[in-house]
């Protein structure tokens, strides 16, 4: 290994792999969605009555913003396997585990804050 390479190798293990930041990235992105959304039902549950409070919630959930969050997400899909060196499975050409995680959408969040329960 030259210098040239090796100074290559330490600042990038300093800094951590790329699928490292991008899940880093990731999860930051979540818990500020949870903490938004939190913020924003207990709101709604201050404002509105429980069967308004439901429907709201479900417009809420519908309209929300994942974009950042779900490109970070694709990107991770996308590039995670040749990043990590995920191993193959030299008889089916796939590989052996799973890597992919499921874009955030409503259900997302109705799964975390059901519209019913408070």
């Amino acid at each position: 290994m030259s210098p040239v390479d090796l100074t290559k190798y330490v600042a990038a293990r300093a800094a951590g792999y790329a699928y490292m930041r991008r899940l880093r990235a990731i999860e930051d992105e979540e818990e500020r969605h949870l903490f938004e959304l939190a913020l924003v039902r207990l709101t709604l549950a201050h404002e509105l009555a429980d069967e308004e409070l439901a429907r709201a919630w479900k417009a809420v959930a519908e309209a929300w913003d994942f974009r950042r969050v779900n490109d970070l997400v694709a990107k991770h899909n996308e590039h995670y396997p040749v990043e990590a060196n995920v191993p193959m499975n030299p008889r089916t050409g796939s590989y052996a585990r799973d890597w992919r995680r499921r874009p955030y959408d409503a259900a997302w969040i109705l799964e975390r804050f059901p519209p019913a329960a408070l």
